[in-house]
């Protein structure tokens, strides 16, 4: 069944759907979050759709430079193992209730 196909595509499957479990679990209650006045930020409606709005481009932007910096230093491998453990540790790190945490875990997912 595999004989056609990259040896590395299971990898890179599972990679990518637990970034993408991850990412549309997290997106989905993202600025409920931040504007919740008692558990969460209390961030104003305009202040959580910049910092979505934000977070939204740059997830989707910074995949370029991430291919560039694969294909030229790092690899495949490394890339992929790397940018889990970083993913991993970023929406680990968005269950901490600290602004700081939340800007140093984003940066992480981001990245």
């Amino acid at each position: 069944m595999w004989k056609s196909h990259p040896k590395a595509l299971p990898y890179l499957f599972l990679s990518e759907m637990w970034e993408r479990f991850g990412y549309y679990l997290m997106i989905g209650i993202f600025t409920l979050y931040l504007k919740d006045v008692e558990a969460g930020f209390a961030m104003t409606e305009k202040e959580a759709s910049d910092l979505y709005g934000t977070f939204i481009a740059l997830v989707f932007l910074t995949p370029f430079i991430g291919g560039l910096v694969a294909d030229r230093y790092l690899g495949y491998r490394k890339s992929i193992v790397l940018g889990g453990l970083m993913m991993g540790a970023g929406y680990f790190m968005m269950g901490i209730h600290s602004l700081t945490m939340l800007y140093v875990a984003m940066t992480l997912v981001i990245v």
